[in-house]
């Protein structure tokens, strides 16, 4: 049940326990020369291999709740997200034509996260058209290599079953943890181009034989490349100078992004989640590899995307990546990845994960929920827009707790995001403390629309609401319904705005 101690609470505690507040106005940089359009489907999503039909559902039962928190993003942006359908799981299924149930999923042990078997027939593509005119990127499996020809029935089924939502295939997952894992130890990065670019190949004239027409192409390398983890000196310079890709089938680039790696998926993080995620110095420590590498492909002349991505990797961590807190951070990192020309992040969903922004189904005791990561999606997606020219700047803040961006459709100043990640419990006794931003704001402005984004704390997992809106299950499964509708329009005076963001929040100002 949604409470309004939020929206109720905001009006105790906005304009009287201020902490840090700035001097002068804060001046709002332009876009650079050059700086690239932010596409509408920033926000998309990737959905584990294995649990596709626990989020999707089939034909006879589609899963209403998740089609509906897609179409929420379709009604903010006019477009709707791209689903990438893949991860571990993907590298351990294995098509086969004569299964009549949809999926098989074998575990090792009940309660791990992932199975290590996955056996899927036909009907699993049904799941495909239960969401709406999706468009999807299809994960085949480049592990197993005991049949080529099962290589290609999946792509053929993939391509005739989809149809025209086949937005890109992707072959293999994460293959620069291959060596001695799905490969032998001494499983080079000339083995894997090799390996690749053979499989790819054989892909493509499978399917233009099955689907006519030009071949969607693929996503790739789909590495995961950070500094916490070893990646057996696989690097993306070495792997083009060895000729990958030699016949130009990849479309889009995906790499794999998670803020840091998750040892103890049963331990508490809450005292972790200012340092970890509600941190705009880590957010830009941890995007910036992406963003260098990213300038050193551009070459290629392939979309930048982030093809596979959340806050902490192991599927989340319980008290950091399932409260209010992640919400925060998903909006500051998306903004700054959007200010850095990444086209898309497809946010990763499983099952029972963590970190994940939605549970479609009951399952392990864990209710069917909207978690509040899903609030900073749909944040990110309302500053967006409809708008085909928006392009967003950083605008420089002091403390690493803080961050704040400018969003311009074409030249024009439109919209002011602020996120104040400073941390404040649920549970604390003492007031909700506050900073005043000012911001100068361009021409005759005189009025400033407020939607906030706002939870009981940072350490929350429910009662979240964006722009007095609650996209909450038991409401009215993931459709919008307004529970606070008092509208907060504050005035622009001298050319500056004044605002108040409380601990723990975030605001979108419009200029109208």
């Amino acid at each position: 049940m949604l409470s309004f101690f939020p929206l109720m609470g905001m009006a105790v505690f906005l304009g009287r326990c201020h902490g840090l507040e700035y001097s002068e106005s804060l001046v709002i940089p332009r876009p650079i020369s050059g700086a690239e359009y932010v596409p509408r489907d920033l926000q998309s999503f990737s959905i584990e291999f294995a649990f596709f039909p626990d989020y999707a559902g089939n034909k006879s039962h589609p899963n209403h709740f998740s089609k509906n928190l897609l179409e929420n993003f379709k009604d903010l942006t006019g477009v709707y997200p791209l689903v990438r359908v893949g991860g571990t799981s993907q590298d351990h299924s294995e098509y086969i034509p004569g299964q009549e149930e949809n999926i098989q999923l074998i575990y090792e042990n009940p309660d791990d996260d992932q199975p290590i078997q996955i056996n899927y027939g036909p009907t699993f593509f049904e799941s495909y058209h239960t969401l709406g005119p999706v468009k999807f990127l299809h994960g085949l499996n480049q592990n197993q290599n005991h049949s080529i020809k099962q290589l290609q029935d999946a792509a053929i089924e993939a391509c005739t079953a989809i149809g025209p939502q086949l937005h890109l295939f992707e072959l293999g997952n994460e293959w620069n943890f291959a060596p001695g894992s799905y490969r032998s130890a001494n499983y080079s990065l000339l083995d894997y181009v090799r390996e690749w670019n053979y499989k790819s190949s054989v892909i493509k004239s499978a399917v233009q034989k099955a689907c006519p027409g030009p071949f969607p192409g693929f996503m790739a390398p789909s590495f995961v490349l950070l500094d916490s983890v070893e990646t057996n000196g696989w690097t993306v310079q070495e792997l083009y100078n060895l000729g990958y890709d030699s016949k130009n089938l990849t479309k889009e680039f995906s790499f794999h992004n998670y803020m840091g790696v998750n040892l103890d998926p049963t331990s508490n993080g809450a005292d972790d989640l200012q340092k970890t995620l509600m941190n705009h110095t880590s957010i830009i420590e941890n995007l910036a590899p992406q963003i260098s590498r990213s300038k050193d492909l551009a070459y290629l002349d392939h979309l930048y995307t982030l093809g596979e991505m959340n806050s902490i990797a192991g599927q989340g961590r319980n008290g950091e990546t399932n409260v209010f807190g992640d919400a925060l951070w998903m909006v500051d990192f998306s903004l700054w990845a959007a200010a850095h020309n990444i086209k898309r992040l497809h946010l990763h969903q499983g099952l029972n994960y963590r970190y994940a922004s939605w549970q479609p189904i009951l399952s392990k005791g864990e209710a069917i929920a909207t978690r509040p990561p899903y609030y900073g999606q749909i944040m990110i997606a309302a500053t967006l827009g409809r708008a085909e020219n928006s392009r967003v700047v950083n605008i420089p803040l002091k403390e690493d707790t803080e961050a704040a961006y400018g969003i311009y459709h074409g030249e024009k100043l439109s919209k002011i995001v602020v996120v104040n990640m400073k941390a404040f419990n649920e549970t604390t006794s003492s007031g909700r403390p506050s900073r005043q931003y000012q911001f100068q704001v361009p021409g005759r402005q005189y009025r400033v629309k407020v939607e906030r984004m706002i939870a009981p704390g940072s350490d929350s997992t429910s009662d979240v609401t964006f722009g007095g809106i609650s996209y909450d299950y038991d409401l009215k499964r993931g459709k919008p319904v307004t529970v606070h509708s008092k509208k907060e329009i504050v005035e622009v005076r001298g050319g500056t705005v004044s605002i108040d963001i409380p601990d723990s929040s975030a605001a979108l100002l419009t200029l109208v």
